[in-house]
């Protein structure tokens, strides 16, 4: 059978917290601000999984409902009988249902070996506390940058402290009436150095105006630079007090998102090797809570990584499962057992075709007997109008008019009864093929005579050996049963080769890819396009040794039994067939032998009630001995009639036992009327 291909796909996302803030920074980036984008992916992939699961399946085949067969004619042969029988008998219908049934247990083996896609799309969304050591850090950070706020601040003070003296000091010296030694500076430094220049101006008579432009001069370089380090200095301090202020509070809860795609395909050939090419692709993303992306706003800094995958594994079974005897097992003996269900499809019609002939030579015999009870009724009648004729000639007492009147209600009621019978015969026939009566439907008469008896010495002649041959040959039951055999072999096998334990060896070779970027779909574009790494390889081993092994070694042991009763049933099946074919043979060389007999008899029995009957009319005989003699005649005509359906039905049991009574031909059924009313011929 051809292999089919199925498809699946999960979705399925989690959050360890209902509650998600919002945020419109959006420096947070990536996978943490495309958590919208990825929900709408999921939902659509979802949706999409919905409409496929809605698709439909296809059309259901229908077998529509059983319907009983018809006839409106009166009678029908048994042929015809026959064949009505093999269209309309429920029995036959619910074997089919049977192979149908195991049809689908043939295609239900087959998908072990289907090609699967699977599909995995998910999507998880966390929360966690962060640790003692990681808030430390943090708090460390954020004091480091108050450290360096408070330092730049000093530094500020001094500055000005700088710029506040210096431009006192210009004032001083460039006032000529200044008094230059009230000059003095906050900085250690500055005052030593003012000291040696002023110093050096008061032992100086000479160039003072000159000294005197040099240090305004030198004032105004000091204040220049101490203006452009106070200005840099207020700046930084702004800009760490805002970095600072957006750093917030020492973060208290890291999200992580995680998303991942995973398709693969998967096989699993009937040698045991099974295959998977697959494709991965994942996205990891890190944030703290309620923080930016970058160090400055308080986050962590770490771009969102997507990472893709491409791979190719094999698993090798080196023990149990290895092989198509052990893996295959399970839908080749599907198979055998589904050819075995139409063997015994094939079988229940003729199982029903006997029943169908069984039933119409009853027919047969029932309208016969109603026919010479009527027979014996005319003629019993007949007697009595005689005897009451003699009697108004007095040449016969009157006492022998109770005799013939009563053999006369004797066989009213016997018609009676025959009719009854043959009603009765009538519905068993229309049970067996089938049929319903009413709105116009009869329950049929037969039309056919019992088949023709063959001389004595063709029924002396059949070879029961030749005869359990072609039985062998052509007889489905046992088709069946062998192939019920077959099929416990197989699957007894592979439970032979399975009780070893389990060594698979997986074998692996993967690409792989990885592109980092806070926007999603570039992240994701870079994991395809950048340079690959590969081949990366794997190899490993895969044990399973179970102790004492008892669950393998279970399964052989009643696979080994289910082996055993089939073939025993197979067996027993020829034994019986055998001997069934043995007693068939012998029956019919009695049954002819006995009808022969019976039917001199009865030819006796009519020619002795003419003469009886001629001698009455004479009265050279009494009542007495005519009515003796026709009873006599009923019961050896009867007795024909039984020995000529015992014959029938001898035939159809010979042609149902050796497998020729529906001969089965590229799934259809063929009739011989020959093989149910003549002797085989050998």
């Amino acid at each position: 059978m051809d292999s089919n291909s199925s498809f699946s796909v999960r979705i399925h996302g989690s959050a360890t917290n209902a509650h998600r803030r919002g945020t419109n920074d959006h420096s947070l980036g990536g996978m943490m601000s495309g958590r919208t984008a990825i929900g709408r992916f999921a939902v659509i992939l979802g949706l999409g999984c919905l409409v496929l699961a809605a698709l439909p399946v296809g059309a259901e085949e229908s077998t529509g409902p059983w319907t009983p067969g018809k006839v409106t004619m009166s009678s029908i042969s048994a042929l015809d009988a026959i064949q009505m029988t093999l269209d309309h008998s429920p029995f036959i219908r619910l074997q089919e249902q049977t192979t149908v049934f195991q049809d689908g247990l043939v295609l239900q083996a087959t998908g072990q070996f289907d090609t699967t896609f699977l599909g995995d799309l998910s999507y998880q969304y966390a929360q966690t506390q962060l640790t003692y050591k990681e808030k430390e850090a943090e708090r460390k950070t954020r004091e480091q940058l108050d450290d360096r706020i408070k330092e730049a601040g000093d530094i500020r003070d001094e500055l000005r402290d700088v710029i506040d003296d210096t431009t006192y000091a210009r004032e001083v010296w460039s006032d000529p009436t200044g008094d230059k030694g009230s000059v003095t500076f906050e900085d250690p430094v500055n005052q030593a150095e003012y000291d040696v220049l002023f110093g050096m101006y008061e032992n100086t008579t000479d160039n003072q105006a000159d000294i005197e432009a040099a240090m305004i001069q030198y004032f105004d370089e000091i204040i220049s630079e101490s203006q452009i380090g106070y200005d840099e200095t207020v700046e930084l301090i702004a800009e760490n007090q805002a970095i600072l202020a957006r750093m917030g509070d020492v973060p208290e809860v890291t999200e992580s998102s995680d998303a991942a795609l995973n398709l693969e395909i998967v096989k699993q050939f009937r040698n045991g090797i099974s295959i998977k090419p697959y494709f991965e692709l994942t996205g990891t993303g890190v944030r703290y809570k309620d923080k930016g992306y970058l160090s400055d706003d308080g986050g962590l800094e770490i771009p969102d990584a997507y990472t893709t995958t491409l791979g190719f594994d094999v698993i090798l079974p080196l023990a149990r499962n290895r092989g198509t005897k052990a893996t295959g097992a399970f839908e080749r003996a599907a198979e055998i057992d589904y050819d075995a269900s139409l063997d015994s499809l094939a079988f229940s019609a003729s199982t029903n075709a006997l029943d169908t002939l069984v039933a119409y030579w009853g027919l047969v015999a029932a309208q016969r007997r109603l026919e010479i009870q009527l027979g014996s009724l005319e003629v019993n009648q007949e007697i009595s109008e005689l005897t009451q004729a003699l009697i108004d000639a007095d040449e016969l007492p009157r006492a022998e008019l109770p005799r013939t009147l009563a053999a006369v209600a004797q066989d009213q009621a016997a018609v009676d009864a025959a009719e009854r019978v043959v009603l009765e015969a009538r519905i068993r026939l229309a049970t067996v093929m089938g049929l319903e009566v009413g709105d116009g439907a009869l329950a049929p008469l037969a039309s056919d005579p019992f088949p023709r008896l063959p001389p004595e010495s063709r029924a002396k002649a059949l070879d029961s050996e030749a005869l359990v041959a072609i039985a062998y040959d052509g007889r489905m039951d046992l088709s069946s049963a062998r192939k019920l055999e077959d099929s416990g072999k197989v699957l007894l096998e592979a439970a032979r080769i399975n009780l070893r334990p389990i060594v698979d060896l997986d074998l692996g070779v993967s690409y792989s890819n990885i592109g980092e970027n806070n926007n999603a779909w570039d992240g994701i574009q870079e994991s395809f396009s950048g340079s690959w790494a590969g081949p990366s390889g794997k190899i490993g081993i895969g044990l399973n040794v179970p102790f004492g092994n008892h669950g393998q070694k279970g399964i052989h042991q009643q696979q080994r039994a289910s082996a055993a009763s089939a073939s025993i049933t197979a067996a027993d099946l020829e034994r019986t067939i055998a001997l069934g074919i043995a007693l068939d043979a012998a029956s019919v060389e009695q049954v002819v032998q006995q009808t022969i007999n019976y039917r001199r008899a009865a030819e006796a029995y009519r020619e002795a009630v003419e003469v009886e009957m001629e001698r009455l009319r004479y009265g050279t005989v009494t009542v007495l001995d005519t009515l003796v003699t026709q009873q006599r005649s009923l019961i050896s005509e009867l007795s024909l009639i039984g020995a000529e359906a015992r014959y029938a039905r001898t035939l159809a049991q010979l042609a149902f036992d050796t497998g020729r009574l529906v001969k089965h031909q590229d799934g259809s059924g063929n009739i011989d009327p020959a093989t149910f009313t003549d002797l085989p011929v050998q």
